[in-house]
């Protein structure tokens, strides 16, 4: 998530704020993503745990996904709860805030789960959200690259083909 997030931002603010060092200390120097972790920690973006470490081979929660992308892209915090079970989460601010941006939805029951690991298929969702990147299904060229175990019928194939294939595109109007 760092890496992909320290990606995004623009080349001229990141190569301001990068930074190969950090202030956790479960991520060390020599960790491939010292430098990813590192630079948004000093941006404000990402935050460790309160006990100081950032715990870089775990799952991510919705919540903590939620937090990052508000901070990102410096979101207003929208205090009314959009879903039944974030009321005194910590991360409520974040996840409305987020959702009315249009990056993350809740589940059919209203719900949004936010202490449930964030899927890779909901991590693509949210990356091309904030990209403002969609494709209708039937403009998915033969040649894309495809995956063997991912069916056209599930509700994430056009988030994932849209994430892993490069392509020209136009953006229609809206």
């Amino acid at each position: 998530v760092a890496a992909v997030f320290y990606r995004l931002l623009d080349p001229a603010y990141r190569e301001a704020i990068k930074t190969t060092s950090n202030d956790f200390p479960d991520v060390g120097l020599d960790r491939w993503s010292s430098k990813h972790i590192g630079t948004l920690a000093s941006a404000g973006i990402i935050a460790g745990y309160p006990d100081g470490s950032f715990k870089p081979g775990s799952s991510i929660t919705r919540a903590e996904l939620a937090k990052i992308a508000a901070k990102f892209d410096k979101l207003s915090f929208f205090v009314e709860d959009g879903f039944s079970d974030i009321e005194g989460h910590w991360a409520n601010q974040f996840i409305n805030s987020a959702a009315q941006k249009g990056w993350v939805s809740g589940y059919p029951d209203g719900t949004f789960k936010p202490d449930e690991a964030i899927t890779r298929a909901e991590f693509m969702t949210l990356v091309n959200q904030v990209l403002e990147r969609k494709v209708r299904k039937e403009y998915i060229l033969p040649e894309a690259r495809q995956f063997p175990d991912l069916s056209p019928d599930e509700w994430y194939y056009v988030e994932v083909q849209e994430a892993i294939n490069s392509h020209h595109y136009e953006r229609a109007a809206r």
